[in-house]
């Protein structure tokens, strides 16, 4: 029989917090693979504003504007990047988001309480 040798390592995190506020039924929800640059300790946070590219979303000094597309449904592990996006027809919980002013204006058709 042969040996297996496997190699892990531990991450403290706190439980993913809920993004949504209250279940519309009427969400709307992409597929999205984020960048390398998204993750820190190997993890992108439920509730980071996320660009076209997968990246975490910035907003520009010059003219204030965020270039998010959504808000990251539930935490991301890089060893696997999928994940979903809310963009549309959701009420999303404030507290439990690092969404900026400019990525809830770059965001309309978010609700953010």
């Amino acid at each position: 029989m042969a040996s297996v040798n496997m190699r892990f390592a531990e991450v403290t995190k706190s439980s993913t917090p809920e993004v949504l506020k209250r279940l519309l039924g009427a969400e709307y929800l992409v597929p999205v693979v984020l960048d390398s640059t998204a993750f820190t300790s190997g993890v992108c946070a439920a509730g980071t504003a996320i660009d076209e590219d997968g990246k975490v979303a910035e907003t520009d000094g010059t003219t204030g504007l965020s270039n998010a597309v959504g808000i990251l449904l539930n935490d991301v592990y890089v060893e696997n990047p999928n994940g979903s996006l809310v963009k549309a027809f959701a009420v999303i919980n404030s507290a439990n988001t690092t969404a900026t002013a400019a990525d809830k204006t770059a965001l309309p058709l978010l609700m953010f309480e």
